[in-house]
């Protein structure tokens, strides 16, 4: 625990009482008084050491040279910067007077409470209390972190239809950037051709959900995230469909034709072409060239042999699965 943590507390730490022996009572005001110096507090406990408690009028006149030679001063003048401390905080009244023996000296009068309108710490636990204060203005602020997100109501969707794609989070503006893109407004047309999109995709979502349970299609593989994503592609496709002019009815149909969660792109887009009509280009297969005949199909029978040719001819297509119109 840090020595400047206001919880570390020498409440903590038990005093237990020692040898005994004569005393001298020192008040908690005068030890904890903050305008005192170490050696005027000493000063203060040898001049507390020679009030006469029998008589009980608080008076004691020690020589300066007796306070020094106890406190281990090497001047006699050294007590006098300590006196004038106690004197002006009101621990101590002086009076001049003539000893008995004919020398001249001083009485010290020593008060054991403060002076009236004192204000300073008078008791150990109001002397903790103010050091707690002290130590936890004198902390340092915390530095600004990162700016909170607002709390976002989450989207109520319907069972089985993945999370909707959260709301963009507003920009921090903690350094605001010199320019700032003007966020596009949609036109009525764009809002309901999404409305129209969202409406398909949770249908879909759902059609597909009830085959993948009965076995009729393949159960959605990954992550939650990956759920999501997945959502947002076949959205954006039907959005893109109905912009393109597809009928409702031509997107539900490739839906069901190809009976995939979220359709690859190209495949989609033929789907749609082919029912409603338009060619669609015989695809070969990605990586290779597909083979027009097998080994199998060329195979020549040893026992009936085919009659050698006078030159190349072209083979009779059909037999193969091919139509004359798709050879050009």
């Amino acid at each position: 625990m840090s020595a400047h943590d206001p919880e570390d507390l020498e409440e903590q730490y038990e005093v237990a009482v020692g040898r005994k022996a004569p005393y001298t009572i020192v008040p908690d005001w005068i030890t904890l008084h903050d305008e005192l110096d170490p050696q005027a507090k000493a000063v203060y406990g040898v001049l507390a050491m020679h009030v006469n408690v029998q008589k009980g009028d608080g008076i004691s006149w020690p020589t300066r040279l007796v306070i020094a030679e106890m406190l281990n001063w090497s001047r006699e003048q050294s007590p006098d910067k300590y006196i004038k401390q106690l004197v002006a905080v009101g621990a101590v009244d002086t009076e001049d007077w003539t000893r008995p023996n004919g020398s001249k000296g001083k009485r010290y009068y020593v008060h054991q409470t403060p002076p009236p309108g004192y204000t300073g710490v008078t008791t150990l636990a109001e002397w903790f209390k103010r050091r707690r204060e002290a130590l936890a203005a004198a902390r340092p602020a915390p530095k600004p972190g990162r700016p909170r997100r607002a709390a976002t109501v989450p989207a109520q969707k319907t069972e089985g239809t993945p999370a909707q794609a959260k709301a963009p989070s507003a920009k921090k503006t903690a350094a605001p950037k010199k320019t700032a893109k003007a966020t596009k407004e949609q036109t009525p047309e764009e809002l309901e051709l999404a409305a129209k999109a969202q409406a398909g995709a949770d249908w879909w979502w759902k059609v597909a959900k009830e085959r993948a349970e009965a076995n009729q299609m393949k159960p959605l593989m990954g992550t939650p995230r990956q759920h999501s994503g997945y959502f947002l592609n076949l959205r954006t496709k039907i959005r893109d469909a109905f912009a393109a002019g597809y009928e409702p009815a031509v997107v539900w149909d490739a839906l069901r034709e190809i009976g995939e969660w979220s359709p690859a792109k190209r495949e989609w887009e033929d789907t749609l072409a082919r029912l409603k009509g338009v060619p669609v280009p015989r695809r070969a297969n990605r990586g290779a060239r597909a083979p027009i005949f097998t080994n199998a199909q060329w195979a020549q029978d040893g026992e009936n042999p085919p009659a050698p040719s006078a030159g190349p001819t072209t083979p009779d297509l059909s037999e193969y699965g091919f139509e004359d119109d798709d050879v050009a």
